[in-house]
């Protein structure tokens, strides 16, 4: 298969709060990509050792050797996708699961020929910039909206062929920028923060300081702190008994109105409406 041929079918896709890893060898059957929101630890994958942290992705394709260890801790989160890089099984919505490698059963394995691209595994760090449309292929799967398949796919296949053509490094200004997403993860609750208050905070012009976040992140700084915040009210949403005025003011919005529109906004669906379609996934 050439790359311009692969139409995503995907079987899985979810976010996995207080996510534990996987403590045993496992072989998975379709491809895998795994977005860390949050937490550290390593994996090995075929016999080789790859660290993970904060915004990495990685890539299995299908017949991957896995085990996940994570530094457990309540903020360790991360998104799982399972799927085929064919529309050849379009139909089939069955979610293959991961057994133990002893337990493996080569015949329930969809058999299609892989672009070479996605024949071996793939990690990039510090990848911010597919974030968002992985974000809305797990919304699409939770909606069921009509074509939320067929609108998923094609929000991965442009995830997929970003994950090619990227690379990791941040460049010299490696430990401004990991200072600064520091800053704004640790802060997000303080409703006064912003482009300018943090590009005092670290001497640089907010222009300059601007610009770099959103050439590394692919959003502004005020964007970031937005997905950020929203990112952590989800957390609360699905973790906390806490109502939405309590979240909105812990995660730094001023108004609990402005809080539930731009969640509205972002997610099509009220906080509360948020909570309930999760609790009964």
């Amino acid at each position: 298969m050439e790359i311009y041929n692969i139409n995503p079918n995907i079987r899985y896709a979810r976010e996995h709060n207080n996510f534990k890893g996987v403590p045993y060898i496992s072989k998975c059957y379709d491809c895998r990509l795994f977005y860390i929101c949050s937490g550290r630890g390593y994996v090995v994958a075929n016999g080789k050792k790859y660290n993970f942290a904060d915004n990495h992705v990685l890539f299995f394709p299908p017949q991957t050797e896995y085990r996940f260890t994570v530094e457990y801790d309540d903020t360790t989160s991360v998104q799982v996708f399972n799927f085929d890089l064919t529309d050849k099984y379009f139909g089939d919505t069955k979610h293959l699961g991961t057994p133990p490698k002893e337990k493996f059963d080569k015949a329930l394995a969809p058999l299609y020929e892989l672009p070479r691209e996605f024949n071996q595994i793939i990690v990039r760090e510090d990848f911010f910039k597919i974030n968002d449309s992985l974000n809305d292929c797990i919304e699409l799967f939770i909606a069921k909206t009509k074509y939320y398949k067929e609108i998923a796919s094609a929000i991965l296949k442009k995830a997929l062929l970003i994950l090619l053509i990227e690379e990791n490094s941040l460049g010299k200004n490696n430990k401004l920028i990991t200072a600064v997403m520091e800053y704004i993860n640790t802060n997000y609750s303080d409703v006064s923060l912003s482009n300018d208050t943090i590009a005092a905070h670290f001497n640089y012009h907010p222009y300059y300081l601007n610009k770099l976040i959103k050439n590394f992140t692919g959003k502004t700084i005020h964007q970031y702190i937005i997905f950020y915040r929203l990112r952590m009210a989800k957390d609360m949403l699905l973790t906390t008994d806490d109502d939405v005025n309590t979240i909105a003011w812990k995660v730094g919005f001023n108004s609990t109105s402005h809080f539930i529109n731009t969640f509205h906004r972002r997610f099509g669906r009220t906080p509360y409406e948020y909570r309930q379609a999760r609790s009964g996934y």
